[in-house]
């Protein structure tokens, strides 16, 4: 598969994603995110989905024109939707979740080739993702591979 290719099929299911989605997403990560400290939490939050929000409507306005056409890893792309399905747990508002972060997720590694946490995110300990060049780097980059996270498909390096 190529890159416009895949933008085109993120950009038609972009389409479907509605205000009650959104509303879902909040009901999830809200609940997945009770255990996080209580100074971090609502930051994260709010960062973490308008960050997927803005993400959102950067690929309803972009033309398939505008996207650098180049082959995309199939079977990297695979890996991470079928990461993606992982994170079903039989929670409120998952499906939305899932269905925003197969829209964004891909465009952000793929397309734009961004960090999946907006620059700027504090981590517990005080340290956040930066840009240093072209170069993303998170300080939470090696202490979340496991079958749960996204971070392996993440640009960011380590700190």
């Amino acid at each position: 598969m190529r890159s416009r290719e895949l933008f085109r099929k993120l950009k038609e299911m972009a389409k479907d994603f509605n205000i009650q989605d959104l509303i879902n997403v909040r009901i999830f990560l809200e609940e997945d995110m009770k255990y996080l400290p209580e100074e971090y939490r609502e930051h994260y939050l709010r960062n973490q989905i308008m960050y997927f929000i803005n993400t959102l409507k950067e690929i309803k306005k972009k033309k398939v024109e505008d996207i650098e056409d180049y082959p995309i890893d199939e079977k990297k792309l695979k890996d991470l939707f079928k990461r993606i399905e992982n994170f079903k747990r039989g929670v409120k508002g998952e499906d939305s979740f899932i269905k925003l972060s197969k829209i964004v997720v891909p465009y952000l590694i793929f397309m734009e080739r961004k960090p999946l946490h907006p620059l700027g995110t504090r981590f517990p300990g005080g340290k956040g993702i930066v840009r240093r060049g072209n170069e993303y780097y998170c300080p939470a980059k090696s202490k979340q591979r496991n079958e749960y996270s996204l971070c392996e498909f993440c640009v960011c390096k380590g700190l």
